[in-house]
């Protein structure tokens, strides 16, 4: 009998959301498409643009901060410099590696269809992509997200870099103003920082990180501006002009008027949803403000047709991503038998100290007027961190005083990005924390400060 549909799925993106979806539907024995309009994008943003090519220049930037560091360890290094050019030929060749003919690869060995063009709905039922038309039973918006720009005047006639135009660069600007003080903004501000670059962060809000917990921004903010940044908080940008041969940004920071000036300026001030796909000839709704309208199992109004990743409007990490495409294809498989659960989303920002946290912070505990208790451990004195000549960070574990359930823990530190599963595993088991400060601990690990800040919690 032929198919009623083209392919049983397809998803339009062929990034962690689009492709785990896809892979899920395959190997449940669907007929399955990917589409994919942009030879530079196969794989997600994530791959090409985002995370991998900033932290591959990140390890460059550890590696000559290292070697900078040497003779505290009894190695001496003469005439120590880097060559960016080659840093970018490294982050380029990792780039490589994780995405392009990988991926097509693995398309094709699973069989799925590779489709390239640009993708719309032209019914409910339809896609137009290249000029021809594709049929399907079900499809997975799993189309990523685009750099919002804020309507900062004279931003435009001065010029700027995005994200995307940073992570590309082949040379850096001897300074350079960050317009935001997110995970992009810091992991940024820390490349430049690294090597040597002059730094000025204008971030909005009363502290970089906002979402994190407020010791941990403290503790960041403080450190990179011993290291020479420049951070200006509750600031107002006014406008964008050219001074002399430098970009210049006229700002009100804490009710002060001032000016920052710098030879670029990087806005980073964050992602929106990238939903230009005709969205109406499919009869598919959103919200005032623009966003999908999605139940819980991740359908839009229009039941067969589904979103996931940056699309979803949720969380902007690849690993959620990845959690919605593999929901969102077992749903589609087994008739939507499983809703979105986000308690316990680990998240990480590659800064230093490398910032990692999950759950609520205390101030959100408070807000809440939960019964809760906060305890935290100081990593600098404990064995490995003084291996490591790196005192700077702690681990904060919030509980519930009555169950001692863990409700959140923010970690600033060496390998906190690792340390931060042993929490969220706590959370997810709901294992209590008396559990985490009774288990053995290895010596000299960074795990100890997970432990200890664990063992604050039992009674004397």
């Amino acid at each position: 009998m032929p198919h009623k549909f083209d392919y049983d799925l397809i998803s339009i993106g062929s990034g962690s959301a689009g492709g785990s979806a896809a892979f899920v539907a395959k190997r449940a024995n669907m007929k399955v498409a990917v589409v994919e309009e942009f030879k530079d994008k196969l794989g997600g943003h994530c791959p090409n643009y985002a995370c991998v090519p900033t932290k591959a220049m990140l390890k460059s930037a550890h590696i000559y901060k290292m070697a900078q560091q040497g003779a505290e360890f009894g190695i001496e290094m003469d005439n120590l410099r880097f060559d960016f050019k080659k840093i970018a030929m490294f982050r380029q060749g990792v780039v490589d590696q994780l995405t392009g003919p990988r991926i097509e690869r693995n398309l094709h060995n699973a069989g799925i269809d590779l489709i390239w063009g640009r993708a719309e709905f032209i019914s409910e039922h339809e896609l137009k992509i290249g000029g021809k038309k594709y049929s399907f039973n079900h499809a997975v918006i799993g189309t990523g997200s685009k750099e919002f720009i804020p309507p900062i005047e004279g931003l435009a006639d001065v010029g700027f870099w995005t994200s995307d135009i940073a992570v590309k660069a082949e040379s850096l600007p001897e300074s350079i103003i960050i317009i935001g003080g997110g995970p992009i903004g810091m992991e940024f501000t820390e490349l430049f920082l690294s090597f040597g670059k002059r730094v000025v962060v204008l971030q909005r809000d009363p502290q970089i990180l906002p979402r994190e917990d407020a010791d941990i921004a403290d503790l960041v903010a403080k450190d990179m501006a011993k290291r020479g940044a420049e951070i200006h908080t509750n600031c107002e940008i006014m406008f964008a002009h050219r001074l002399a041969s430098a970009k210049s940004i006229r700002i009100k920071s804490n009710g002060e008027e001032t000016e920052v000036a710098a030879d670029e300026i990087l806005v980073a001030t964050g992602r929106r949803a990238n939903l230009d796909l005709n969205l109406q000839a499919a009869g598919i709704e959103v919200d005032n403000k623009g966003r999908l309208k999605l139940n819980e199992y991740l359908q839009t109004n229009q039941s067969h047709i589904w979103a996931a990743g940056d699309a979803a409007g949720n969380w902007q990490f690849t690993h959620t991503a990845a959690y919605e495409g593999d929901l969102v294809g077992r749903n589609i498989c087994h008739n939507h038998e499983e809703k979105t659960n986000y308690d316990v989303v680990p998240r990480v920002t590659f800064c230093e100290p490398e910032v990692a946290s999950v759950g609520i912070t205390e101030a959100q505990a408070k807000l809440k007027n939960l019964n809760y208790r906060a305890e935290s451990f100081r990593t600098g004195g404990l064995g490995r961190y003084l291996i490591e000549r790196d005192f700077r960070g702690f681990v904060k574990i919030i509980v519930d005083a009555k169950t001692m359930e863990v409700l959140g823990g923010h970690i600033a530190g060496q390998n906190a990005g690792q340390l931060i599963h042993e929490i969220a595993l706590a959370m997810k088991g709901k294992i209590p924390v008396t559990t985490m400060a009774r288990m053995i601990h290895a010596y000299p690990s960074f795990s100890e400060a997970v432990g200890a800040a664990a063992e604050k919690f039992l009674d004397n």
